[in-house]
């Protein structure tokens, strides 16, 4: 049943490129750059109004925010895997982390997406395993054998309990991952940069208090339900995230929980003037919690 899922799946895929191709020739239209839904909508129409903004986020939602998604996708993987495997994509994702500028990740973002197939084609060989007419599975007869719980964190073959096949997560990651890696291709293209915007890091130089003479949209002060979100989203989401960080902190008593107390006190302490700061001290503070949090999901896995 799966199996004719994904059959119809790509037999519509297949349908729907070969109509619009078609339909292009038929037409005398050139394709856009940029795969994308809504024809006509641009990074000038994003301010626009609430449903130019979603029209703006369907069409390129993966492309202004596809790393996030990933890194997400990449974490759900280590909570669901819980084993020697997801320690291994818990020390990728600190690897990316600690780049910390989005070019560098970019550079090393290929050999992340290599990563990911190749561990993911030999979880698939563990899994089929040797046949048992060919030989026995050391770890099952030598004189002090591995438990199976050792032997399904380790994700080894076994002739009396297989490894899970279960890699629905790890597929998704590397969909993911793949289709970044061809977001940061395209960032360098100048078509896509003029239909989609750029990606362009802002300046860890700058100071906040000049931030107006950089930003080409007017302000924006309840003149539309659009205006409103943005208010939401720059005056409230910090302390969104604040009080995230302290029901971490607070769910659980360990000593892990106590990195998120202390950088949620931190930044309680000094409100909103933080966001007041140079970019470059907000963003090293950011940087450190992210840090932090990917750390404490490499140690929990591993404990």
């Amino acid at each position: 049943q799966n199996h004719l899922i994904v059959l119809a799946l790509l037999a519509f895929e297949a349908t729907v490129h070969r109509h619009q191709l078609y339909f292009r020739l038929h037409n005398n239209l050139k394709a856009p750059p940029f795969s994308i839904i809504f024809q006509g909508i641009t990074r000038q129409h994003l301010d626009h109004g609430v449903l130019p903004c979603i029209k703006y986020l369907i069409n390129f939602c993966f492309y202004k925010f596809g790393l996030e998604i990933s890194l997400i996708v990449a974490v759900n993987v280590i909570g669901q895997r819980m084993d020697f495997y997801a320690l291994l994509h818990s020390c990728a994702l600190l690897v990316v982390i600690l780049r910390r500028r989005r070019k560098a990740i970019g550079e090393v973002w290929p050999k992340y997406c290599c990563f990911t197939a190749g561990l993911m084609v030999f979880q698939y060989l563990l899994c089929i395993g040797i046949p048992p007419a060919f030989c026995v599975y050391p770890w099952r007869t030598a004189g002090q054998p591995l438990t199976s719980n050792v032997i399904k964190w380790f994700y080894l073959p076994d002739f009396a309990m297989r490894p899970n096949p279960s890699f629905i997560l790890d597929h998704l990651l590397l969909l993911c991952s793949s289709l970044q890696w061809q977001v940061f291709e395209e960032e360098n293209r100048a078509a896509v940069r003029l239909l989609a915007g750029d990606n362009v890091e802002i300046s860890r130089s700058l100071d906040p208090c000049s931030f107006n003479q950089f930003i080409p949209v007017n302000n924006f002060l309840h003149c539309c339900y659009l205006d409103m979100v943005k208010v939401f989203v720059f005056s409230y989401f910090f302390w969104l995230v604040l009080c995230l960080i302290f029901i971490t902190g607070t769910t659980r008593i360990n000593i892990f929980c106590l990195g998120y107390l202390v950088a949620c006190f931190y930044f309680m302490l000094f409100g909103g003037s933080v966001l007041m700061q140079p970019v470059k001290y907000i963003l090293r503070l950011w940087d450190w919690l992210i840090g932090y949090t990917c750390f404490v999901i490499a140690m929990k896995n591993l404990l």
